[in-house]
């Protein structure tokens, strides 16, 4: 986000009296250091030093977004720097442990199957033909 650019009200305001005086004259001297020219130069360096800051804010901007940008390709940089170690000495390897990635194990969690319940076996009685008792089958 771009800093705010500073103006001055003070600078306004100086500038316009400054320009009031001169139209007294341009030569104009009190005495003790108060003269058009002296507050000329004054005002001059303070309109310098505020275009200068402005100028050093919008500076602080573009690098503001250069340091961005180069965090970012440091961090795909980085990324693809690990994706290359793990694709070359495998994602098992301490190569790839020491790179900063999580080595994966070499063994792979046991996959619980679903439960198939066991068949149920209905003993069924059947009637004999000779009067005896029959004994169960299982179907």
């Amino acid at each position: 986000m771009a800093r705010r650019k500073r103006n001055s009200a003070t600078l306004e305001q100086v500038e316009r009296r400054l320009e009031s005086i001169r139209s007294i004259a341009t030569d104009l001297d009190l005495g003790g250091g108060l003269s058009v020219q002296n507050f000329a130069i004054i005002v001059g360096d303070l309109a310098a030093k505020l275009a200068a800051y402005n100028t050093a804010l919008s500076n602080i901007d573009k690098m503001a977004d250069d340091v961005r940008v180069a965090e970012q390709a440091a961090k795909t940089m980085a990324e693809n720097m690990l994706l290359g170690i793990g694709s070359h000495y495998g994602k098992t390897s301490q190569e790839y442990g020491m790179a900063g990635g999580s080595r994966r194990r070499g063994y792979r969690h046991p996959q619980v199957a679903d439960p198939v319940p066991d068949p149920v076996t209905i003993p069924v009685v059947e009637p004999s033909q000779n009067g005896a008792s029959a004994e169960p089958v299982l179907v």
